[in-house]
């Protein structure tokens, strides 16, 4: 090994070490939002979801599909944010038997609150970035998203 590959080499463990501590900062984060919200993981993740969607709505299979719980668990968890006043189920245009689930302004405001400020901060760091760091970021970030997609589950 030279020293060329050695430095590279010093160079990736630092990179990853970055992404294992971004990795831990942000689970940090969330768990302090869903203490302070009194929420679960599913309850935060299907609200933050919903604020991503266009007209802050989706149908309870897009919830099924995204959170990776069963029918029975998205219908349990959408009642408890009913009752909660986060969401409220309407119906969607032209298909009177399908219902969507929407974020209330309750929410969105506390998911502001909680998580906006953060969402920010990433904003702001992206935005100091070059487009073509962007793109390389984006490029490395993609492939560590499909490295741990494909991972065998233990």
């Amino acid at each position: 090994m030279n020293d060329n590959d050695k430095t590279a080499g010093d160079d990736v463990r630092r990179v990853l070490d970055r992404l294992q501590s971004y990795r831990v900062a942000e689970n940090e984060m969330l768990t302090r939002a869903r203490r302070s919200l009194l929420m679960s993981e599913n309850e935060l993740a299907a609200l933050r979801f919903l604020t991503q969607q266009p007209g802050r709505a989706a149908r309870p299979q897009a919830l099924i599909r995204h959170l990776g719980i069963s029918s029975a668990s998205v219908t349990t968890l959408i009642d408890k944010l009913e009752r909660a006043g986060r969401v409220a189920r309407r119906l969607v245009a032209g298909d009177r038997r399908a219902v969507a689930v929407a974020i209330t302004e309750l929410a969105e405001q506390e998911v502001r609150d909680t998580i906006g400020v953060t969402d920010d901060r990433l904003e702001a760091a992206a935005q100091r970035l070059t487009p073509s760091e962007l793109r390389h970021v984006e490029a490395f970030l993609r492939a560590v998203t499909d490295a741990v997609g494909s991972s065998a589950a233990a």
